[in-house]
């Protein structure tokens, strides 16, 4: 058996970086960042049911959106556009199909549909975020009537926690209003569709009455919103938004924004956004307003032009760093874009898992060993390190992401009001690794290590090592980016 700093030097080659982890010491929790937007009902005929797959890679936060008819209050589709017509969007499918009927009568309501997607995320034991609002490419016009709008919203989650109109008692706690008020076509003609065509003061006073009657159902609801687009623009539905509630005195138990990392390919933008939209939070009294990224992902990737037509591999070593940067950030939930549909979906129609599930996996793998371990060698451009021992002290989990923000996109940007580009983007000595742990929990004793790749023809790849023995590990190992690395070390 070659002793590991041999086995380190040996296999060590220029250009790696150094990373050391303190085994012995613990500096916090990790915390799970594993939400995605959509649960595991399928949403279209013929699609898998993915329960075992959300149970499997640990989904823990889901944000219920886009379903095209389930989940929607009022969504009517005069103008369907390609996707909406292939996703079967339906009116007939939403919770109040008939604007003129009672909203106090059960026999009003059509949950049938979209309890069919609800519980089967409540069945995998994943906190739910309801969004309240249309789906993609509905009429955006405003509600007829806010009073009756926002007393049909009450009366939803009374059906989800209350078990009103044989219903459920799901606890649901988080409900977002709306999605996307300031999307606007001009972005991009060919895509995008408007969600809200009102005006901001409009939208706040809906939100307002609807963020009320929620909490005279339930005071302990979470209430929040707008689920802003463009998450580094300011404007009524950023700023206006936060002001007029807090001047009217409007709960708002959470922000939410979205963030398409298309302008920048930087996974470290959420972390920068998160901090200023904590900032203006806090400057309006805001200061227990929880920050929710509910949707993220490397682009939307609808045209040609998008980035996540980059290979695969480079999107799935953008989420690895991104999941490890989240640690560190001042979001308390992140909802990946999305779990069964879309272009870089975690899964395919047929239950399969795509090369971001595998990160996915990976990531969630960390809560295994949940005692946050310091490291030193990552930086905030790509390489990101994340390392965890068990509260038993029998394992050591330590995950490596290596992702370069492309070339093109490393220069300052020059002038705009969208979120600046970091300093200083260039790559040295991120090859691979130099890895040392220190202090492992099990002091003289022997244990196992083993390396699971994620890269262009790994997925989560075994490589089972030496066995080894003591309170110390080194190894040294091409990760030549793009590529994500997960190890493991536990006690025999």
């Amino acid at each position: 058996m070659l002793p590991y700093l041999l086995f380190a030097l040996l296999a060590a080659g220029p250009g790696f970086r150094t990373i050391q982890v303190d085994a012995g010491r613990a500096t916090g929790k990790i915390r799970p960042f594993q939400g995605v937007v959509s649960g595991p009902h399928p949403l279209l005929p013929g699609g898998a049911d993915l329960s075992k797959q959300y149970k499997d890679v640990r989904i823990d936060f889901v944000r219920a959106d886009d379903y095209f008819g389930p989940l929607d209050i009022d969504a009517r589709w005069s103008n369907p556009d390609r996707l909406a017509s292939g996703m079967h969007a339906s009116g007939a499918n939403t919770i109040f199909p008939n604007w003129s009927a009672d909203p106090e009568r059960p026999e009003s309501y059509n949950f049938a549909p979209t309890d069919a997607f609800i519980q089967p995320i409540f069945d995998c034991g994943a906190e739910i975020c309801y969004r309240i609002g249309r789906s993609w490419a509905a009429d955006p016009d405003p509600p007829a009537d806010f009073d009756k709008y926002a007393n049909i919203v009450k009366h939803v989650a009374m059906h989800y926690n209350a078990g009103w109109a044989n219903g459920f008692h799901d606890n649901i706690r988080y409900w977002e209003f709306w999605n996307e008020p300031d999307a606007e076509r001009a972005w991009n003609p060919e895509f995008i569709r408007p969600f809200w065509s009102g005006t901001p003061a409009q939208f706040y006073s809906l939100y307002g009455k609807v963020a009320h009657a929620l909490k005279d159902f339930d005071p302990k609801l979470k209430v929040g919103g707008p689920a802003k687009a463009a998450a580094d623009i300011g404007g009524p539905y950023r700023e206006g938004f936060i002001r007029y509630c807090a001047a009217n005195k409007v709960p708002l138990d959470f922000f939410s924004w979205h963030r398409y990392h298309g302008p920048s390919l930087d996974p470290y933008d959420m972390v920068r956004i998160a901090q200023n939209t904590r900032q203006l939070l806090d400057a309006s009294g805001f200061r227990n307003a929880e920050v929710i990224d509910t949707e993220w992902n490397v682009g939307q990737g609808l045209s040609a032009r998008q980035p996540t037509h980059r290979p695969a591999i480079d999107a799935a070593a953008f989420v690895g760093a991104a999941l490890i940067y989240l640690q560190d950030s001042l979001l308390q939930h992140a909802a990946y874009y999305r779990g069964e549909a879309g272009p870089r979906r975690l899964f395919e129609q047929d239950g399969g898992y795509s090369k971001n599930a595998y990160v996915f996996r990976a990531s969630g793998s960390m809560q295994d060993t949940p005692e946050r371990l310091p490291v030193s060698g990552a930086d905030t451009l790509g390489f990101a390190v994340l390392a965890g021992r068990s509260a038993d002290g029998r394992q050591v989990r330590v995950m490596i992401a290596n992702y370069e923000i492309p070339p093109e996109l490393r220069s300052p940007r020059a002038g705009g009001v969208r979120l600046p580009r970091q300093t200083g983007i260039a790559y040295s000595n991120n090859r691979g690794y130099a890895l040392k742990i220190a202090n492992l929990p099990w002091g003289d004793a022997a244990f196992s290590a083993k390396r699971y790749r994620i890269s262009d023809t790994d997925n989560l790849k075994l490589d089972s090592l030496p066995a080894g023995h003591g309170s110390t590990f080194e190894l040294s190992r091409e990760l030549t980016p793009p590529a994500v690395e997960l190890i493991v070390l536990e006690r025999q």
